[in-house]
């Protein structure tokens, strides 16, 4: 006679079984590219611990019968007022937390054995009441927080959405394009500036100033993004100089998506390096291919410095200081201090721990990458 499989003890054994680092990554794939959320996401990093918080939480309440706490509504609560005082539309994270959870609970049968899905289908309830009830949480949250939109805001976002998926522009459009006096044809040269000390309201002023103009301009929350015909001269248009700013060549409509997306990649860098005014993207090309492959960062950032914070954690700052000294051994034994003889017992540690090997070019390069990565995540 077969046994009957409590749910609780069903999702126990698939969490066993997987890799939830890997099934965190999967999840926040599921709607990582969305063209909606490009326009206004955070750091993956800073998402990606979200996620699996979220993973965990409702592992607690499937496993141990733990539903969501006071604590935890009030976190969900305090992000969602963080995310909207920073421009992102109400409607992205709840559609964000239903994919999510679609893709969460067809990986979960994927990984359920024949004997296990039949119990498993009774805990669909309780996922589907989370989405619901952190849905509601956001919702009421951005009723009393979100800014305000204006209606040339909302056609101008509508507009360069559909400029950047070559969507044929409508009778609306036609009519706001003429208006604010841009041309829809051609190439564009696209666009995105901020400047960190604003707030949101203060970029929807400068959209708004920019589309008089004649640019499609949107604001994204903290950022300022569009598409011009021409190089713009900024200080011309009276854009504060503390700005930072980037634009790109001319692009084709099949490639604004992409071309966008790493323009808002530069001016977050730019920003975080505290510079300001144009930046040339060429001079980033590294941190945008980090953040084409994520997977592949956050591998490499794991091979170099999980293993040494795991195995000593002055190794990590030993690699630090040797990277910020550009590989400068003298420098960097100063700077530590610490005998030369000394810094080269622990770079062979590090070599040892990593496999790479900072007297080698392909070593120094990915020690680099792994430096420039994990300075990326930082919050």
């Amino acid at each position: 006679m077969s046994v009957q499989l409590r749910p609780a003890d069903v999702i126990r054994r698939i969490v066993a079984r997987v890799d939830l680092d890997q099934f965190t990554e999967q999840v926040l794939d599921s709607f990582w590219e969305r063209p909606e959320y490009q326009r206004f996401r955070p750091l993956r990093e800073d998402v990606r611990s979200w996620v699996r918080w979220n993973i965990e939480l409702v592992i607690r309440w499937l496993v141990d019968d733990q539903p969501p706490g006071e604590a935890d509504l009030e976190r969900f609560r305090e992000r969602a007022r963080a995310l909207a005082a920073n421009g992102m539309p109400a409607d992205i994270v709840p559609a964000n937390f239903r994919r999510g959870a679609r893709y969460a609970w067809t990986a979960l049968l994927d990984a359920a054995r024949d004997d296990e899905r039949a119990a498993l289908a009774e805990s669909a309830d309780l996922l589907f009441e989370f989405i619901d009830r952190v849905s509601q949480l956001f919702s009421d949250a951005y009723e009393s927080t979100g800014p305000t939109i204006s209606e040339d805001e909302r056609r101008a976002r509508a507009l360069l959405g559909r400029a950047c998926v070559a969507e044929e522009a409508s009778g609306e459009d036609l009519q706001f394009a003429e208006r604010i006096g841009f041309e829809l044809s051609g190439a564009y040269r696209p666009f995105v500036l901020m400047a960190p000390a604003w707030s949101v309201q203060r970029h929807l002023s400068l959209a708004g100033r920019l589309r008089a103009r004649h640019l499609l301009a949107v604001s994204e929350g903290r950022r300022v993004a569009g598409l011009s015909h021409r190089k713009v001269p900024w200080p011309e248009l009276g854009v504060d100089p503390r700005a930072v700013i980037a634009q790109g060549h001319r692009t084709r409509r099949v490639e604004l998506p992409d071309a966008l997306d790493e323009l808002r990649v530069v001016v977050e860098v730019a920003a975080r390096e505290g510079r300001s005014g144009a930046v040339d993207p060429d001079d980033h090309l590294a941190e945008l291919l980090l953040r084409r492959s994520p997977r592949l960062a956050a591998r490499l950032r794991a091979r170099v410095y999980d293993r040494l914070a795991a195995q000593d954690p002055e190794l990590t700052r030993t690699l630090d200081t040797l990277i910020e000294r550009d590989f400068d051994r003298g420098a960097t034994a100063a700077a530590l201090p610490v005998h030369r003889n000394t810094l080269t017992n622990r770079l062979n540690r590090v070599h040892a721990i990593t496999g790479l090997d900072v007297d080698r070019a392909d070593g120094r390069g990915l020690l680099w990458l792994a430096w420039l990565e994990r300075g990326q995540s930082s919050p």
